[in-house]
């Protein structure tokens, strides 16, 4: 069942991705990637949680929980990004790589991160197997998933509201949970998949599905947030460094040093 459900991962996202292959090169905007993440992964929780004869209140539940989490950060990249045509600046200094034709070079790093979502998507072959929802950790998975559901709108829309005051043009947030954490998008996305691998932990070999988590975790700690910091390091160096010199990555925690809400290389 672990190899059919991660054959079935991969043909989703390398579907997604590939579909979104295409509206790249019809937009010939790379950031409509970040979409593949919310579609890819929304499909594979409904495939695995839904498939089946047998109904069970709990399946159709963690559906529900995945069809919100897509919907929510769907909407959000597609309302504050796509919908407007901005440019991720992490995929426009990829698209001048001169070695390798650009559609070429994309086309492999959507394959690349299709293989990425599967192993994320992993937790729900083992969400779909489980029967009850009677155990701790059920319980502590939801609990843990809305939290990090509510934290991350509430991230999403402080960061928003900060980047369309135009007072705070070439100024770094630091409101509300960004004062604590540097992403703390990033650490509510986190909580929200280990609250799927903790529902998913009583099925056979549940504790398997840790690793969707964990490779999420590592990811944005060693890939995706790196390389964002080094596109806000160029944009405002010297605001930048002092936020990382001051706030932690993505864990909140408090200041090592008291700064104002916002720093600005101005």
């Amino acid at each position: 069942m672990i190899t059919e459900g991660i054959l079935l991962n991969l043909l989703i996202g390398m579907g997604t991705l590939a579909g979104l292959w295409f509206v790249y090169l019809w937009k010939r905007n790379p950031s409509v990637v970040d979409l593949g993440w919310a579609i890819g992964l929304t499909f594979m929780g409904l495939t695995h949680n839904l498939n089946g004869d047998r109904f069970f209140v709990g399946k159709f539940l963690i559906s529900l929980m995945v069809l919100f989490w897509g919907m929510r950060l769907g909407g959000y990249l597609f309302w504050t990004r796509i919908r407007l045509g901005k440019k991720d600046a992490r995929y426009e200094s990829l698209q001048r790589n001169p070695k390798i034709p650009a559609p070429l070079y994309f086309l492999i790093h959507y394959f690349i991160q299709g293989c990425f979502q599967a192993a994320v998507g992993f937790v729900f072959i083992f969400t779909a197997q489980i029967t009850t929802l009677g155990s701790v950790w059920p319980k502590f998975g939801f609990l843990l998933w809305g939290f990090g559901y509510v934290g991350s709108i509430a991230a999403d829309n402080q960061l928003h509201r900060f980047r369309k005051n135009p007072d705070n043009r070439g100024k770094v947030c630091q409101v509300g949970f960004w004062n604590y954490s540097r992403h703390p998008n990033y650490f509510f996305e986190i909580l929200i998949w280990f609250g799927f691998a903790l529902i998913g932990l009583s099925a056979r070999l549940g504790w398997l599905g840790l690793m969707s988590p964990i490779t999420l975790l590592l990811t944005m700690s060693l890939i995706t947030g790196p390389i964002s910091e080094r596109q806000s390091l160029k944009s405002k160096p010297d605001a930048y460094r002092q936020y990382q010199k001051t706030t932690s990555m993505i864990i909140p925690w408090f200041k090592k040093i008291k700064t104002t809400s916002a720093i600005s290389d101005s």
